[in-house]
């Protein structure tokens, strides 16, 4: 007589469901982790986006500002900046630009004037275009005109901050008469 014996499967019916749980739960952290790492990718492209805004809004201001003649009476000023033109309250930039700051004056040398250009002639101590073969000016070489260096600093702040985003510092040269204010 043969005895058929069969293993049984009543010991085994645990590990299935035990196995699949274990998958389940590697499944669960892999996809958790996903889900963090795709928000701190966001959280920085968004940091980016509002530091490469605030830069360019701070920049607008400077514009702004050294394309009058601030150096007659320069003052701070304020200035708000819609970056993309909107109209909301989302992408405007408060932009305080900073008093513009006189660094020197220097003295423009005779040879880095040309005679022939109308706006270099006042430079020369006798104003006239001819050269009779001795220009005026002092022993130095220096002409009449001069060159004021400045500094103008802009900090621009995102919309619902209070700390600035980016701070620039623009160097502007400009020409100016010998009694310039600095």
């Amino acid at each position: 007589m043969k005895s058929s014996h069969r293993p049984s499967r009543r010991p085994q019916r645990g590990a299935t469901l035990i196995v699949t749980m274990i998958f389940l739960i590697i499944l669960m952290l892999v996809v958790a982790s996903a889900i963090k790492v795709t928000n701190v990718n966001t959280r920085v492209v968004g940091n980016m986006q509002t530091q490469s805004e605030a830069f360019a809004a701070a920049q607008q201001a400077i514009e702004q500002v050294i394309s009058y003649d601030f150096t007659k009476l320069p003052q701070a000023s304020t200035t708000t900046v819609d970056i993309n033109n909107s109209g909301k309250a989302g992408s405007t930039y408060n932009v305080s630009v900073a008093q513009p700051v006189c660094l020197m004056v220097k003295p423009i040398k005779q040879l880095d004037l040309d005679i022939s250009n109308p706006d270099d002639r006042s430079c020369f101590a006798t104003g006239s275009a001819q050269n009779s073969g001795i220009i005026g000016g002092t022993p130095s070489g220096n002409s009449l005109c001069y060159n004021s260096m400045w500094n103008v600093q802009a900090s621009a702040v995102p919309p619902g901050s209070s700390q600035p985003a980016a701070v620039i510092n623009q160097g502007v040269t400009l020409r100016s008469d010998p009694g310039a204010n600095c």
